[in-house]
């Protein structure tokens, strides 16, 4: 789980309020739904309606905004009352009548020594310096903490949410802070390192977040295994997290034990898989042999699923007659579709992974037996690249249902069976040209 410490003392969590009119209920009634609505930190106003009267209805009151309320200085008082919860789509938000910050492998750690909790109670801090520090942030610094976690468990069905509650419970009970949880179950925008929780954030509680003076603290930071570290981190997905948000990151060494060291503190030394701030930069034009051919001829793609090989088909050789077998289902269909194409004159693409010499020279036979040139396009793409673009794909997929271009992601194992089994192409094999860049 990850920090998100703002700079924000204007943030708060706006209660549900709500007005009674006392003509309507009893002194008892009344009592009742004062101590009720007290003990969940809500607030009660009494008020004169004669139209609620007629109704026979509570009337909601509009929550204030964070705007419009002052800051008051005033110290921290540990109570062990339960969080509050609620749900916004799929993210699951919870407010310990505290304030906030992060979790696994930041805040706390596993008793059991696992990588993931074996049960609700598996757990620890992560130092016994973690209440320390988050206090003074919080009582000397003015900073609001805010925990942003992935929870994949919870929706694959290994941790109940009934149990995940009552661990954050246990965990904001043990801190005494005032803290605000985004737990994240779905693989969709508001999955980190995806911004969408935090946009939430900002946009419900119409928080004013000096950005320059707020910082993210995380574990997942892309660090390589060293002396004294018995693995390399799992995934970099809270340094892209910050990256994303754009903040500065720290590590819970950084952080907590005011590690000097350079893994801890050294931003070259984490592994991004890639960097996409570099795509743009990088960008060639595509060379003149990557264009369309006038004369009738068959193109053959080579890479990876989730490439961008159908886009790539659709933006440069959108007349040619597309041959994909996740359309037409079966290798026979797809030999009969190009076989149809070229014989009618029609240029064809064969938009498939192809990654071997073997899948790819069925394709060179039946070119040379129709009398056609045969190119090869190969998308050369590193595999964490291929990740990210089969991540965002899915996501398009997710905002447009119904757009025929956009897929569901590959699962990881077909990709890195792509990638173990490749065998890049070549002219050798009887292509006109292979260009590169492409």
């Amino acid at each position: 789980m990850d920090k998100f410490i703002t700079r924000s003392p204007k943030a708060f969590f706006a209660k549900k309020t709500v007005a009674l009119d006392p003509k309507t209920l009893s002194t008892k009634q009344l009592g009742v739904f004062a101590t009720k609505i007290a003990e969940a930190g809500g607030v009660v106003w009494l008020q004169d309606c004669q139209d609620c009267l007629a109704q026979k209805k509570l009337l909601p009151l509009p929550r204030k905004r964070a705007i419009d309320v002052e800051p008051v200085a005033k110290k921290v008082k540990a109570v062990t009352t339960a969080c509050t919860w609620a749900k916004a789509g799929s993210i699951l938000c919870g407010e310990a009548p505290h304030q906030d910050f992060d979790m696994d492998s930041t805040l706390i750690t596993t008793k059991s020594g696992k990588t993931f909790a074996v049960h609700d109670d598996d757990w620890k801090l992560w130092h016994e310096s973690v209440p320390t520090k988050l206090r003074s942030l919080v009582e000397d610094d003015g900073f609001q903490l805010v925990v942003f976690s992935n929870q994949s468990g919870l929706s694959k069905g290994k941790v109940t949410e009934k149990g995940l509650k009552g661990k954050i419970e246990a965990i904001a009970a043990t801190l005494a802070l005032p803290l605000w949880f985004f737990l994240l179950p779905e693989n969709d925008m508001n999955r980190k390192p995806r911004t969408g929780a935090w946009d939430f954030m900002v946009s419900e509680f119409h928080l004013d977040v000096d950005m320059a003076q707020s910082f993210y603290c995380g574990d997942a930071a892309g660090r390589p295994k060293a002396t004294g570290k018995a693995k390399k981190d799992f995934s970099a997905g809270d340094y892209k997290f910050a990256l994303n948000l754009g903040v500065p990151f720290w590590t819970p060494e950084q952080l907590f034990l005011n590690s000097k060291l350079s893994l801890h503190c050294d931003p070259t030394l984490r592994d991004l898989g890639f960097d996409p701030r570099s795509l743009l930069q990088d960008v060639n034009a595509i060379d003149a042999t990557c264009r369309p051919s006038d004369a009738t001829e068959m193109v053959v793609l080579v890479g990876s699923p989730a490439s961008g090989k159908s886009t790539f088909c659709r933006t440069y050789f959108g007349d040619y007659a597309r041959i994909n077998q996740d359309t037409l289902k079966t290798p026979a269909k797809c030999k009969q579709a190009a076989l149809e194409s070229l014989r009618g004159g029609k240029s064809v693409l064969i938009d498939n992974t192809n990654r071997d010499v073997k899948s790819r020279k069925e394709w060179i036979e039946m070119a040379k037996a129709q009398g056609v040139s045969v190119r090869c396009f190969y998308l050369d793409l590193p595999k964490p690249l291929v990740f990210h673009l089969n991540a965002f794909r899915a996501l398009m997929k997710q905002l447009h249902p119904d757009a025929a271009e956009h897929k569901s992601d590959v699962p990881d194992m077909v990709i890195h069976g792509f990638f173990k089994n490749l065998v890049p192409p070549s002219v050798d094999e009887g292509f006109a040209s292979v260009p590169p860049n492409c």
